[in-house]
């Protein structure tokens, strides 16, 4: 009789330990999931964002050159201008890169990290 036990006991410790895996893949599955979706949700966020920005910044820029134009009275002058305007801030963003890369890749491994933390922090209350 107590083999019996003894061999249920396995039987219900191999269970036991076959459920606790799969529930352990199953919640990494779920946060990889929650992470991908907030990650998804920021970026889509931040080209939503930019995409209004750059639109808004190119009517900036025609009026600008309209307004060169008058004040110059020469609207090919105006827009000359505008355009080498633009023309330094794309030279100044390309020779800052490399940095704003590193700065911005930082900034994505510091929010994926303060989820993972607050993660950890709800997991264990």
């Amino acid at each position: 009789m107590e083999e019996k036990k003894v061999s249920t006991l396995f039987e219900q410790m191999r269970n036991d330990i076959s459920k606790f895996i799969t529930s352990t893949l199953e919640l990494g599955k779920l946060e990889a999931y929650e992470k991908i979706s907030l990650s998804a949700s920021a970026i889509i966020y931040g080209l939503i964002l930019a995409g209004s920005v750059l639109f808004a910044l190119l009517f900036i820029l025609v009026a600008a050159g309209f307004y060169l134009g008058e004040v110059l009275q020469s609207t090919w002058a105006g827009f000359a201008i505008v355009a080498a305007f633009s023309l330094f801030i794309l030279l100044v963003i390309l020779l800052v890169g490399k940095s704003f890369k590193k700065k911005f890749s930082s900034r994505v491994v510091r929010f994926l990290m303060e989820n993972d933390d607050s993660d950890g922090k709800n997991s264990k209350k």
